[in-house]
């Protein structure tokens, strides 16, 4: 007599695969996007420190990614520089401060002068509305100012 699975025993561990797979799978989403969101507040540091010293030197005048001596993503040739989850901007003038636009949904992270980021809900930028609540997730401040930074 040959001993092997019964038909419920294999639904029963399906399910309970389901169910594990069900609660695991949103949480994964949030740590990635939290890692992907962490690797752009570094890197807009980085530029917000380029870009002082490249205003130091050139008597406060405005600096592209290219007159930055930093290296981040593709590009750099004006105001832009891409990697795979994110636009970058340098300050375009003395009252724009670096940002970066997440390309998946329409979310803008900014790096004041104050030194804190402040997401900016910048529209007209990516069709998609923010499918979570990337402040919450990220414990920065939602932007209560009008326009501080502009991704697009």
């Amino acid at each position: 007599m040959k001993k092997g699975f019964t038909l419920i025993e294999l639904l029963v561990v399906v399910l309970i695969i389901g169910i594990l797979s069900a609660v695991a799978l949103p949480q994964y989403t949030k740590a990635v996007t939290k890692a992907r969101f962490a690797e752009a507040m570094t890197n807009l540091k980085t530029i917000a420190e380029a870009d002082r010293v490249c205003r130091l030197a050139k008597g406060g005048d405005a600096c592209t990614m290219g007159e930055l001596d930093i290296s981040i993503g593709s590009g750099g040739k004006e105001y832009v520089s891409e990697t795979k989850d994110f636009y970058y901007y340098a300050s375009d003038s003395t009252s724009t401060v670096p940002s970066a636009q997440y390309k998946k949904e329409d979310v803008c992270l900014c790096y004041l002068d104050s030194g804190e980021f402040v997401l900016w809900p910048d529209s007209g930028c990516v069709d998609t509305p923010p499918s979570m609540d990337y402040a919450k997730l990220l414990n920065v401040s939602p932007s209560t100012m009008a326009d501080p930074c502009t991704c697009c």
